[in-house]
This record gives structure tokens, sequence and C-alpha cells, in this order.
């Protein structure tokens, strides 16, 4: 399919290590873990990979450092039809990396190494091209002034504060929505957001243009004006819940772009994430657009 439009996602690109334990470690305790592989991660790169794998133009807004030219993740990236021209390179710095442990609740715990990413405030919010800007976890306040700028000209602004969301003051937060036309979370950061803001689940709704609510295995709600969708999810084998939302919201994002209406597209959220999680690593098993359409028709979601 050709590409059409374009999306750039800002935010992390980062070096994943993800591993599946039994439980998590009491307190001064250790646990043995059985390898320690390497893979591409970080929520916008996630983000990004996938939109293009998918046959949409995309682009990545980040920061990386001094051992990213020889990691193999560009060249895979160029390989893809993803952008990096918009890349800031630290000469000093690590680029980001997370350890990611989850047990077989999928409950998760993340250590993420900044990096590079300190570098955002050095850097200038380009003249954007796209459709669509996708923020995703990185610096509150560089997310906040690519927010303004890109719904200053017209452009959609899509929001996933994920696990950053402990780093977004309640002004933050705020003025960020107030920019924003797509809102993404898991039912944990919903919630963390209206304590955030104070303010009820309606007040929240009314603020954003769409919000999307994403709940595991229970699938997920589009909340738009006074309308809310169900959205199921797509039940598979998985091995790897990591990196299940920045796949949702690559195939929702991707499925708008092309013309589909909010639950055509949040379907779309759901088939792409259940490739995803059938293998270990964000960014392993990305399906194109073709996959996504043949694995909803065989569930009669189409």
């Amino acid at each position: 399919m050709d590409k059409i439009g374009k999306i750039t996602a800002v935010g992390h690109i980062a070096l994943d290590y993800i591993f599946n334990v039994d439980k998590f470690p009491e307190l001064n305790t250790s646990m043995q873990i059985p390898t320690a592989k390497k893979y591409y991660g970080g929520a916008a790169c996630n983000v990004a990979a996938e939109i293009a794998n998918l046959g949409v133009k995309s682009e990545i807004l980040s920061c990386v450092g001094t051992d990213f030219k020889d990691s193999g993740y560009g060249e895979y990236l160029e390989k893809l039809g993803v952008s990096t021209k918009n890349v800031y390179v630290s000469e000093e710095e690590e680029t980001p990396k997370a350890w990611i442990f989850t047990d077989p609740q999928n409950n998760q715990i993340t250590y993420f190494l900044w990096g590079a990413a300190k570098h955002y405030p050095e850097i200038e919010v380009p003249e954007f091209d796209s459709e669509i800007v996708h923020l995703a976890t990185g610096d509150p306040n560089y997310n906040l002034k690519c927010a303004q700028k890109a719904s200053s000209k017209g452009i959609l602004v899509s929001f996933d504060p994920g696990q950053d969301l402990t780093l977004y003051s309640k002004e933050n937060m705020e003025n960020i929505i107030e920019n924003v036309d797509f809102l993404f979370m898991n039912n944990h950061e919903f919630q963390r957001t209206l304590d955030l803001l104070n303010i009820s689940e309606k007040e929240l709704i009314s603020r954003v243009k769409v919000l999307i609510v994403t709940y595991g295995k229970q699938g997920s709600i589009i909340y738009s004006e006074d309308e809310a969708i169900k959205v199921p999810a797509i039940l598979t084998q998985a091995k790897d819940p990591t990196g299940a939302g920045d796949s949702y919201r690559a195939g929702f994002l991707t499925a708008y772009l092309k013309g589909h209406d909010l639950k055509k597209c949040g379907l779309a959220g759901s088939c792409v994430a259940s490739f995803v999680v059938e293998q270990v690593g964000c960014q392993t098993n990305l399906p194109s657009w073709d996959m996504v359409i043949e694995r909803l028709n065989e569930n009669n979601l189409l």
C-alpha cells in the first residue's frame, strides 16, 4: 500500500532489556535471571517503527547517545523507512536504556536510564510537516512545546504520558491537554491523571476531543463527545506485554490517518497489539497493514 501522510513521534529511542520473572524480589534479596538480550525500544520509537511497517510515513524526534551508531538501531530504522533527520546525538551520554521485569500476572517494574534524553531542553522544536504529532514518554516541557507548536499549525496532536506521568506537574498536564486531540492512557494512568488534576472522569473526558483508555485483556474504551465506544481485545498466546500500549497507539493513529472511524481505529490498535505481544520485545513481531486486516476478518471484527 502506498504511504499516505506522515506521523511524527516525539520521545525516547531506547535499548530494552526485558526479563520475565516468577516474582519480584523482596528488599535486600537477589534473583537470578535466565538471559539478558537487547531489544530495540523506547515508547516513541516503538510507535514510529510500527507506523512505518503499517504503510504510513513516520519520523522519530528523539535524543540518542554515543553508543547508538554501533547499536544497529539506526540502520534498522532506516530500513523500515523511519526518518531520523531530527534525532539529536549526544557526544557524552549513552542512549536511554530500560530494564523491564514482568511477573506471571503481567505486572511490570521498569528501571530507566535517562542518558542522552537530558538534552531535550537544548534542542529546537522543528517545523512539523506531519498530519499527526504523537507525544510519548520524554521530557514534559519539551512535549508541551511540541504540542503547542503543532496545535498552532493545525496539526493533530496525540499524547501518551505513559510511565513518565509522574514527571508531569498539574500545570504542565493541564496545559498539554489543552493542545491535544487524542489522549491515550491505560487504566492505571487514567486514575493517576484524575488524581493529579483533582477532577472527575466526566470532566477529563470533556477536556479532550478523543480519550482512549486501555484495559489490557478487557480491551479499551474510546470516549468522544457523548459517546463511549467499547473495543474488545484480540486474545492470543501472549509471551510479553511490553509494547502492547505503544502498538495500540500506532495501529489507532495509522487507521485514523487512513480515514477509518474511531471504532475501527480502536480495532486496528487492538489487532496490532495482539501481534506484538506474541513475541518478546516491542518491535520483534510488527505486523503489516494487510496482516492486521486479515486477523480482524478472522475474528469477525470487520
